[in-house]
C-alpha cells in the first residue's frame, strides 16, 4: 500500500530504490490516477463535448501529476516519449522516469493510451493491430515502443460496451493472429484479468519480440 511506501521517505534525494520498484510503484500510481481522472471529467472543467484519444491522456496525466506531487513519488510522469537512450523509434504516449538528479532520466515504464472502440472503422483493432506499424500491443512487439524496458503499459478508454466485451474482442482478434499469422503472434499473448471493479479493470499479458518477450500491463477505465 501507498502508506506502507512512505516509510522510505521518498523525499530525500539519498534514498535510491531498485528499478523494479519503481515500476511497481508507478504502476500503483496509475491505478490511484484512476478515481480523480473520473472525478475530473465529470467535473465540467473542459469545454469539449468530445474528448480526443490525445484530450484524455493529458487529463489522465495531469491528475497523475497532482498525486504524485501530494504521495512524494520517487518518479515524474511527462507525454511524448522519444526514446534517445534505447533508440525505439515511435513516441509513447506518457512514461514515468526517475526524480533524481545526475541519474539517467530514460523511460521507467512507458505507456499507449488507445481508446476503445477506435474512433474509425478501419481502425477497429489498433488496440491490438494497425496500420503501418501502429496498434498498440504491436508496437510493444515490433520494439517501436518499450525498447530495453521488460515491462510497460496500455491504458484503454472505454467509450462503449464494458470490460468484459473488450477482454472477448480483444483476445479473439489476437487468437485470430496467432492462426494467421504463427511466425508474429502466438495464442498465449492474450490478455488475463488481473482485478475489476466499477472504476477500472486490469489485465496482463506478454508480448514476444525478437530480442525477448516484454510483460504488458492493461489499465481499463470506462470514460462514458
Amino acid at each position: 500500500m501507498i502508506a506502507e511506501d512512505n516509510i522510505f521517505n521518498f523525499s530525500q534525494p539519498n534514498v535510491a530504490l531498485p528499478k523494479n520498484r519503481l515500476v511497481s510503484l508507478a504502476k500503483e500510481c496509475m491505478v490511484e490516477t484512476v478515481v480523480n481522472f473520473k472525478s475530473y471529467l465529470k467535473s465540467g472543467f473542459h469545454k469539449k463535448k468530445k474528448l480526443s484519444e490525445n484530450d484524455l491522456t493529458q487529463l489522465y496525466t495531469k491528475q497523475a501529476q497532482i498525486l504524485i506531487r501530494k504521495k512524494e513519488y520517487p518518479f515524474n510522469i511527462e507525454g511524448q516519449y522519444q526514446d534517445v537512450y534505447n533508440l525505439s523509434k515511435g513516441f509513447s504516449d506518457f512514461f514515468f522516469y526517475p526524480n533524481e538528479q545526475d541519474v539517467e532520466l530514460s523511460s521507467l515504464y512507458s505507456v499507449e493510451s488507445k481508446r476503445l472502440p477506435s474512433p474509425e472503422k478501419k481502425r477497429e483493432k489498433e488496440y491490438v493491430i494497425g496500420d503501418n506499424n501502429n496498434g498498440g500491443i504491436e508496437r510493444y512487439k515490433s520494439e517501436k515502443h518499450g525498447r530495453g524496458l521488460f515491462e510497460c503499459g496500455l491504458l484503454g478508454f472505454i467509450e462503449d460496451k464494458d470490460f468484459k466485451h473488450w477482454h472477448t474482442t480483444i483476445n479473439d482478434w489476437i487468437g485470430d493472429l496467432s492462426m494467421l499469422d504463427k511466425t508474429n503472434w502466438k495464442s498465449d499473448e492474450a490478455l488475463s484479468e488481473v482485478d475489476n471493479n466499477t472504476d477500472y479493470s486490469l489485465f496482463k499479458s506478454i508480448a514476444h519480440r525478437a530480442s525477448n518477450d516484454i510483460n504488458l500491463d492493461h489499465l481499463w477505465i470506462v470514460v462514458n
